[in-house]
């Protein structure tokens, strides 16, 4: 028994030294030589930050490979003025106190976490009003827009913010009146036309879940639906967005960065 471990030992110590010469190992390497190229793809760092395994990809990560807020942006919108125009004739918007408010509501399982897409896919939804959905990576900078699309304003509402909608053939008067209130009631808002509002009903707010679409603002109304269900979105951030084309004015702080009170000039106020 002794002898065959000997005679073992011999002859793996005869293999190891043919493979060396003059120090040098001339045998195999695993998994390649030293001075070899590794063939092996390389991991990429950029879609290992990307990647978020609650909405797919993370948010808030400037990439103009995903989103950069610059790039490719016609796969949301054309840059199609008619959605920020009217073509039509405006009398048939004028507010008519006929016509009531109407608050709808979608149910959003506590669990459900909106997916977050790239720019080289397009995002369509089945509402003519959604209140939550897939979006982009990035949200709108926060404030009054000449247009914005819906792929940017969703991401928003995630973060708690009320999101106003006007028809462009709708009343002047009471669009700058719904404009007021907003920009007085809370930081966390974008305004934008949306020509996708009914003749009905073409003013909206719509936040996380929540929509209320109007004929004429109803003020108490208004106040009370902002009190209600503004900063209720799944995503607590105060940090701004980075979408800012064709902004027309960035929102201003009311009553501190987290909005903690939220339409404090109205408290007292009769808004008939």
């Amino acid at each position: 028994m002794l002898k065959n471990i000997v005679l073992l030992c011999i002859a793996f110590l005869n293999a190891q030294g043919s493979r060396m010469s003059n120090g040098y190992w001339n045998g195999k390497w695993f998994p390649h030589a030293p001075d070899e190229m590794d063939s092996n793809p390389a991991a990429s760092m950029r879609n290992y930050l990307l990647h978020d395994g609650k909405h797919g990809i993370s948010m808030g990560i400037v990439d103009p490979s995903c989103d950069d807020a610059k790039t490719n942006l016609v796969t949301d919108w054309f840059m199609n003025p008619e959605n920020y125009t009217c073509y039509e004739n405006r009398r048939l918007y004028l507010p008519k106190s006929s016509v009531h408010p109407i608050h709808s509501t979608d149910h959003i399982p506590p669990e459900y976490s909106a997916p977050h897409k790239c720019m080289n896919e397009t995002i369509d939804y089945d509402e003519p009003i959604p209140t939550f959905g897939t979006h982009r990576p990035l949200w709108a900078i926060y404030g009054e827009y000449t247009f914005v699309p819906i792929q940017r304003w969703l991401h928003n509402l995630e973060h708690g913010a009320v999101v106003m909608l006007y028809h462009p053939c709708a009343n002047k008067n009471q669009v700058n009146f719904l404009k007021k209130m907003i920009k007085s009631c809370l930081y966390k808002h974008i305004i934008t036309p949306y020509d996708q509002l009914t003749v009905e009903r073409p003013l909206a707010l719509v936040t996380w879940g929540h929509r209320l679409e109007m004929s004429k603002v109803a003020g108490e109304l208004v106040v009370d639906f902002i009190r209600k269900h503004a900063l209720r979105g799944p995503e607590k951030t105060t940090k701004d967005g980075q979408y800012s084309l064709m902004l027309i004015e960035r929102s201003r702080i009311v009553s501190d960065i987290d909005d903690s009170s939220l339409c404090p000039t109205y408290s007292n106020m009769n808004m008939k």
